[in-house]
């Protein structure tokens, strides 16, 4: 899996400690104050430096706003230090650190800037870690480059892409050229290809598709991971890929459940499920997978799709066509039973963002995608939240950390 670090330029979070003129340090001496609070940056899995200790309000005059990602209060003693307020009019993301012990001041620096949406207060080292992880993967998600395989001259009227203000103008996608990419897959290296299909083959149990079909989403794997090196990008998405159908003579499905296992975050449909894939994949180092609503009845809803990635199947993958279509090929994957967190959008501003559990996971064979889940919700009421059809979900609790890079990017976020 990616590590985020290693792709963007660090998060630069800056800390500041409110001394004033009796803090609650017990130490008195510049060295001693210096050595105890690297203690506390130690427990708060902060940097030591820079970092400024003020005891004068003119002192906070002189932070430093130039390269920084944000700041984390500590707040040592009662005094309200009134340049905060310019600190906080920069709109950077500022967290109080709040302590038993230092409960009351937390508050009091709170109130003095509750008027400002960027201000929060953070309860101990745990809730500030939580909320330095958000911004990371917020920061992350600025800079990520998406390689969008899209071919279509799209109208307003054409697509949920084109109309989503979740996406446009806020990620940085770049479109591949289509027949650059196309001549790529016919190219493709066919010792290479033959090679992945047999171990892919090996590995499964096979159905439907032959040797050859397999050897085509191995070829069409080649040309997709291709693309997305050749553009250096962090994601690859695929604008509903029935409109590569015909050129390929293939679905893109296998190609893509291959490319996540390799890491990449990558998904397909309408557009809606790319934000809530990068959500995800910026605060799990986990295996995504993106969905679009089934049904429900009562606090159970199915969720489908045609692809994902195997490695965190209990039991082998089997080989199937893309529904009913020869030629084709995707996998059924049999996903665990266990908590999930999903992030649901649509097309507006707001994002849904909940906590779940996978109860039953099944082929349903005919005109469907290949894989179907039972996801049991908190309750029944829960249903009347989402906002779209489209989804990505990942195993474990990331409930908190998705709900604040919404909040983050500007979104109305319900949880």
């Amino acid at each position: 899996m990616f590590d985020l670090k290693n792709h963007n330029i660090p998060l630069r979070v800056v800390p500041v400690f409110l001394l004033g003129r009796s803090s609650a340090l017990k130490s008195k001496d510049r060295a001693e104050i210096e050595r105890e609070t690297d203690e506390v940056l130690k427990r708060y899995g902060l940097r030591s430096r820079p970092k400024y200790l003020v005891k004068k309000e003119e002192e906070l005059l002189k932070v430093r706003i130039k390269g920084v990602d944000g700041f984390v209060l500590f707040p040592l003693c009662a005094e309200r230090f009134s340049p905060l307020i310019y600190l906080a009019e920069t709109t950077l993301p500022i967290i109080i650190a709040s302590e038993e012990e230092n409960f009351s001041n937390a508050l009091e620096t709170y109130e003095y800037l509750a008027d400002h949406k960027n201000v929060v207060v953070a309860s101990g080292p745990d809730e500030v870690k939580r909320r330095v992880k958000a911004l990371e993967a917020s920061k992350w998600m600025k800079n990520a480059k998406v390689c969008l395989f899209d071919m279509e001259p799209w109208t307003l009227k054409g697509t949920a892409w084109n109309r989503n203000p979740l996406i446009r103008g806020k990620l940085n996608t770049k479109a591949i050229d289509p027949e650059k990419f196309f001549d790529a897959y016919e190219k493709a290296d066919n010792t290479r290809a033959e090679n992945l299909a047999r171990k892919w083959m090996k590995e499964s149990e096979v159905l439907e598709p032959s040797f050859r079909d397999v050897v085509k989403s191995a070829r069409l794997y080649i040309a997709m991971k291709a693309a997305i090196e050749g553009m250096k990008a962090d994601a690859g998405y695929v604008l509903w890929c029935g409109q590569f159908t015909k050129k390929l003579g293939t679905k893109m499905c296998y190609a893509l459940a291959k490319l996540a296992e390799d890491g990449y975050p990558v998904g397909c449909w309408r557009g809606e499920n790319l934000l809530p894939l990068l959500i995800l994949h910026s605060i799990s180092d986990k295996p995504i997978f993106v969905w679009e609503a089934f049904t429900h009845k009562g606090d159970i809803v199915t969720f489908r799709h045609c692809f994902v990635p195997s490695t965190t199947a209990p039991r082998k993958s089997v080989l199937r066509n893309w529904r009913d279509m020869e030629g084709t090929v995707t996998a059924y994957t049999e996903l665990p039973r266990g908590e999930v967190t999903i992030v649901n959008c649509g097309l507006g501003d707001r994002l849904f963002v909940f906590k779940g559990e996978v109860v039953d996971c099944k082929d349903l064979g005919g005109d469907n995608c290949r894989m179907t889940i039972w996801v049991k919700m908190s309750s029944p009421e829960s249903v009347r939240n989402f906002v779209g059809r489209e989804c990505a979900m990942v195993y474990g609790d990331y409930v908190r950390e998705a709900a604040e890079i919404g909040k983050i990017l500007g979104l109305k976020v319900t949880s």
